[in-house]
């Protein structure tokens, strides 16, 4: 039997929210996902001293009151009691990374799910530090949801440098999206800086990479079949040509492995985390290399 098949109930999806606009984006993608895979929400928002006026909708002066609370509980289930699925509610005041992890730690959640917004608080956080300590130390998957949901995604972009980290985003993609369509893209920044799809290599470097992409998906073992739908090799620098490709694919979600300081995976928990979560119009997967034994 294929290790993808649903043979044990699935891991709970805890989604973060700050009660904006952008966050019910974020909720509507985690009770699409929580409903095609039989998982228990927990929808969380948390209560962050300094948390600017126009968060969330309630007065300055009910920000950490017990007023807030009770109001963020009622507004939460007002979304929730309608989608037909097993659901808690988490109202917690603090850090937000550290009661997100927390939480997710303790319920061993499969997925984590937040939006973004530039004038919120949480969303402003989780587009800098926080999403890196979330990524870092996170045993779950993250998903910053961008876009409305309109269903489940039809397509995703797999990232990949051929490294064990990236080989463990695609496996875990395949086992949590199972209807969507993957592409495994390569970035090859070259020295000859050469931008373009792969009909411009020259031979003997199209060979070698055709070589490791087999090499590189050998090693995978058991994917389900059709994963990956397709493999792309473009030429240049890594953020700008996949940023391009999800452009030009009109991509829903891109996924990529967050643990090695190299090429694209590097990026995403380095210095360069927030301009590329800012530059892709798709929603992101950032996914944390396996433990270290």
């Amino acid at each position: 039997m294929s290790t993808y098949a649903h043979s044990q109930p699935a891991a709970p999806i805890l989604v973060a929210t700050d009660l904006s606009a952008q966050g019910d984006r974020a909720l509507d993608r985690a009770v699409a996902l929580a409903r095609t895979q039989g998982a228990r929400l927990i929808a969380m928002h948390v209560m962050e001293p300094g948390m600017p006026a126009g968060a969330g909708g309630a007065p300055a002066w009910h920000r950490l009151s017990e007023d807030h609370r009770a109001w963020a509980r009622y507004r939460l289930r007002l979304d929730l009691d309608a989608a037909g699925i097993d659901c808690d509610i988490r109202v917690e005041s603090g850090d937000a990374a550290e009661q997100i992890l927390a939480a997710a730690q303790a319920s061993a959640c499969g997925l984590v799910v937040t939006g973004v917004g530039r004038n919120e608080s949480l969303g402003k956080l989780l587009l800098g530090s926080t999403v890196r300590k979330l990524v870092r130390q996170s045993a779950a998957p993250v998903l910053v949801v961008k876009n409305r949901p309109h269903g489940p995604y039809p397509k995703g972009i797999v990232a990949t440098d051929f490294s064990p980290e990236s080989g463990h985003a695609l496996r875990l993609a395949a086992g949590l999206l199972p209807g969507t369509a993957l592409t495994l893209f390569h970035a090859c920044d070259t020295v000859l800086g050469m931008p373009g799809d792969a009909a411009h290599a020259p031979e003997a470097l199209q060979r070698d990479l055709d070589n490791e992409m087999r090499r590189f998906l050998e090693a995978q073992g058991d994917l389900p079949p059709g994963v990956p739908a397709d493999t792309v090799v473009q030429y240049g620098e890594p953020e700008t040509v996949l940023s391009e490709y999800v452009f030009q694919q009109r991509c829903d979600l891109v996924i990529a492995g967050a643990q090695r300081m190299k090429g694209i995976m590097g990026a995403m928990v380095g210095s360069v985390a927030e301009r590329l979560l800012e530059s892709l119009p798709s929603d992101v997967m950032l996914v944390r290399g396996q433990p270290t034994p």
